[in-house]
């Protein structure tokens, strides 16, 4: 008689469990489906069948926003130990044997990633060489498309198949003394310099509700514009969350008549590097953002 039995392997799939993190990490379905290259009806179809190895939810509504529910905690806890290890298996495996050079590139505005991106990038790439370049993201942008900078992180959207959305990180309006500046006929604003992205955002928000506002200090570096705020000049509208680093006051809530939104933040690459270290970098660059305040808009499982 034989002894034989039939083994049944229960695995997660991996595909799946990064659909789920990603969701958690970019706060929406939507933007998950961006930051993968995914359909938003394939980000549903992974988290229905998460739901059906848990037999039970995934994400839970309460008080009208999307939360993770208890199995789905635990499910998040094993899928990002999965992911770390997987990622880091493919990287090392698939490393350039002969060494790389890459040089990285950062908004200014976003300079506290590099230090996750540095440390990142060493542990996927063991063998690489690293350098830095930090400015407008428009300047690095430029760079990376003349190959002079292999992969960035910057504020903005492109068109360009070489560009990936991260996401969309949250603004915050800062003064000196935004009360004084708020009571004139016109709201004196602190611009960086054109081209800038953030710039168009926060000018296309201020017409767009009619705010009337004139330019009291423009110019090229982040450097500049902080000092001309802290020295009352006007309001400036950056990244959330950065104020004490800075060394700017926020504007409490109701003092200006409109929020600053949120701007939208892009991985790019330039052309010929290889596509192992835009992989790399890119799942990199992902996790070295959340710690910034990215917009959260749940929404439902389809």
């Amino acid at each position: 008689m034989s002894s034989e039995r039939t083994i049944t392997s229960r695995n997660l799939d991996v595909n799946q469990l990064r659909t789920l993190s990603t969701i958690v990490e970019t706060g929406s379905f939507r933007r998950a489906a961006d930051v993968l290259a995914l359909t938003q009806p394939a980000v549903s179809y992974h988290i229905r069948r998460l739901e059906a190895v848990l037999h039970g939810p995934v994400f839970v509504r309460t008080r009208g926003r999307l939360e993770l529910s208890d199995a789905g905690e635990e499910l998040l806890f094993y899928a990002r130990k999965i992911l770390t290890v997987n990622d880091e298996a493919m990287a090392r495996l698939t490393a350039p044997r002969n060494g790389l050079r890459l040089t990285i590139g950062v908004s200014e505005q976003l300079e506290d990633v590099l230090q996750d991106l540095l440390a990142g990038l060493t542990r996927a790439l063991p063998r690489i060489t690293l350098s830095a370049r930090i400015g407008p993201s428009e300047h690095i942008a430029a760079r990376t498309a003349e190959q002079e900078t292999d992969v960035a992180v910057v504020i903005g959207r492109s068109r360009d198949e070489r560009s990936r959305a991260l996401g969309s990180l949250r603004l915050a309006w800062y003064a000196r003394d935004a009360t004084r500046l708020a009571a004139g006929p016109s709201l004196p604003m602190v611009l960086p310099a054109e081209p800038c992205n953030t710039r168009t955002h926060v000018v296309g928000t201020l017409d767009g509700q009619g705010v009337p506002w004139h330019v009291a200090y423009e110019g090229p570096d982040l450097a500049g514009l902080r000092a001309a705020t802290r020295a009352g000049l006007g309001v400036i509208g950056l990244l959330a969350n950065n104020g004490e680093k800075w060394n700017l006051t926020p504007v409490a809530d109701g003092v200006l008549p409109l929020h600053p939104g949120a701007v939208p933040v892009s991985f790019v690459h330039a052309p010929g590097t290889p596509a192992d270290v835009v992989e790399a970098a890119f799942s990199v660059a992902r996790a070295a953002l959340h710690r910034f305040p990215l917009v959260e808009e749940p929404e439902p499982v389809l």
